[in-house]
């Protein structure tokens, strides 16, 4: 499933018509984790048993040199 065309910022609603809720997941659920539940009517209920997974994102900076190193490589690759 391709799900990088509509990255949105976390907890926007996707223009599907679903009504999808772009949202931060934890490590363990990445295995099982399928877009499709986490919608308008799912994500409510979730944010308030397990909170804003994202509240301390300012906290980890990353340094974007080596995304761009990724993507030079990539088009240079032709991808």
């Amino acid at each position: 499933m391709v799900c990088d065309h509509t990255i949105a910022a976390a907890y926007s609603m996707r223009g599907l018509p679903d009504a999808r809720v772009s949202t931060p997941i934890r490590w363990d659920e990445i295995d099982d984790a399928d877009p499709r539940d986490f919608t308008i009517r799912t994500v409510p209920a979730r944010f308030a048993e397990l909170g804003d997974l994202h509240h301390d994102i300012d906290d980890h900076v990353f340094d974007i040199a080596p995304l761009l190193e990724w993507a030079e490589r990539d088009d240079t690759d032709g991808a």
